[in-house]
């Protein structure tokens, strides 16, 4: 039995994630339990700078100053320390941390410095730096989770499929039986960033999200809108695939708003529609690309969508299967990222490939991420667990 910690930032950059699970078991075979989770928030003043960079709107692209790295880090580790005090553990008791970036908007940070930190306030040696071993083998470091998110859900009847409601909307369907072969996902369209965005630029930034769909249900769906928007040439296109960065970023939030002024529709209309369109996207996504058997039991769905009501409802109509948030599997919907990133660290300590190549597009399976050590007695029984279930495969290279 293992104790593993994984820390996220939240896609929403609203402040730090942070899970203990118990797992039992070696690679392909492990069997998590979660102990406890957390959400930190970040302060204030550096909560509306995150989300600012984060909708592009002041100094896009420049590094953070150092005030604002340390207070990043500072929120992480306050995060990992909560919920081992709310698991009972201690720092010793740890076997590992896995720190997993969001999927857009991090490139102010330096990961490799948060991780320093992590490991020098709490001595727990740290795998950081995940998509970038990805990316350098081909890949899009996107659908990084997907084994991950497959040894963490297998506990369940099966077939299921996994919605993600984050920064953009995923899916990923487990298929019965617990066949890795079958395991299939892909970025659906926009999620939560498009919608914030709408009603920040529309509220010439005096608001940054619209909480639990309120301003959205108060207007009125147009189909033309919508219908404009489904033919994004994105969405046709065959999975697995993820959204490149610019397919629905500015140009796509202009145009946005260049329509609803030609339409004379308010905003609450506009946030009304791309709701609902996001809602449709999903329910056609599921029904043209998934298997038949998908829609089996309820969808499991996690991430900050859970919290928008109006978004909720409108998918609950779409799937008479129902919805189910991914706390009756034991994962918390905001914990979903950094649970795990406790697996993928898992894994590349047991020297198992974490990602899954058909949906990233790598040349083929990789360790994740890059070890930064803690303290030296934590250091050395980490190494030393590693180098044990590496030998066999350095025996075959010498060979």
């Amino acid at each position: 039995m293992r104790l593993v910690v994984g820390v996220s930032i939240s896609s929403g950059w609203e402040g730090v994630d942070a899970v203990v699970l118990q797992v039992q078991g070696i690679g392909l075979e492990l069997q998590p339990r979660l102990l406890a989770s957390v959400r930190v928030p970040f302060p204030l003043s550096l909560r509306d700078w995150c989300i600012c960079s984060r909708l592009e709107v002041r100094d896009h692209g420049r590094p953070a100053s150092h005030s604002e790295r340390t207070g990043v880090a500072e929120v992480a580790v306050q995060a990992l320390r909560q919920t081992l005090t709310q698991a009972g553990v201690g720092v010793r008791d740890l076997f590992v941390c896995g720190l997993l970036e969001p999927v857009i908007g991090s490139t102010w940070l330096d990961w490799a410095e948060m991780a320093a930190r992590l490991a020098e306030q709490t001595g727990c040696s740290v795998v950081h730096s995940m998509p970038q071993r990805d990316r350098a083998a081909g890949g899009s470091g996107r659908l990084l989770t997907a084994l991950a998110d497959f040894l963490l859900f297998r506990h369940l009847p099966l077939p299921r499929v996994l919605l993600h409601v984050g920064h953009v909307t995923s899916l990923l369907y487990l298929p019965g039986h617990g066949s890795l072969k079958q395991l299939f996902g892909f970025e659906v369209g926009p999620g939560n960033h498009w919608l914030d965005s709408l009603i920040y630029h529309g509220t010439r930034g005096r608001e940054y999200c619209d909480h639990g769909g309120k301003r959205a249900v108060q207007g009125h769906h147009h189909e033309s809108l919508s219908t404009r928007w489904d033919e994004h040439p994105y969405l046709s296109r065959r999975p697995p695939k993820t959204i490149p960065p610019e397919t629905f970023g500015r140009a796509f939030l202009l145009s946005a708003f260049a329509a609803a002024q030609s339409l004379r529709i308010t905003l609450s209309d506009l946030l009304c529609t791309a709701t609902c369109w996001i809602a449709r996207s999903v329910a056609d996504a599921v029904r043209q690309w998934l298997p038949a058997d998908a829609l089996t039991h309820p969808l499991l769905v996690s991430g900050g969508g859970v919290r928008n009501g109006f978004l909720w409802q409108l998918l609950a109509q779409h799937f008479p299967v129902g919805l189910q948030r991914t706390d009756v599997a034991g994962i918390p919907p905001l914990g979903r990222q950094a649970a795990a990133a406790a697996i993928l660290a898992t894994l590349t300590c047991d020297g198992v490939a974490g990602q899954f190549p058909f949906l990233t597009g790598a040349r083929g399976g990789r360790w994740l991420g890059s070890f930064c050590p803690g303290d030296p007695r934590h250091w050395s029984r980490l190494s030393a667990w590693v180098a044990e279930q590496t030998k066999d495969l350095a025996l075959l290279r010498a060979a």
